[in-house]
């Protein structure tokens, strides 16, 4: 029994299993487009477009609310996966 991390940083460069047993992807995208939609609903709400302002600004919270969740959900998958353990007789894996 291994750490699945170890045990994929024990095979060989070449091997198709490092692809297999690889860390899942961090999240992409980042919350400065959305702030700065909010900024720009702001801007607008202060200028006297009341219905743009309030559109802009709530799409810029939703926005970044779900780069939030995309970006907990993996950062979950990745504890998940520094967590997973290989039984090396079977290659099952579970997770403790």
């Amino acid at each position: 029994m291994q750490l699945l991390s170890h045990y994929r940083d024990s095979l060989p460069p070449g091997s198709p299993l490092r692809d297999a047993y690889a860390q899942p992807a961090a999240a992409e995208g980042g919350l400065l487009p959305a702030a700065g939609l909010i900024v720009l609903g702001i801007v607008m709400l202060a200028s006297g477009g009341i219905l743009a302002g309030v559109a802009a600004v709530l799409g810029g919270g939703d926005w970044g609310y779900e780069i939030y969740k995309r970006s907990e959900a993996a950062d979950a998958a990745r504890a998940a996966w520094e967590n997973r353990r290989i039984f090396l007789a079977c290659t099952e894996q579970w997770t403790p």
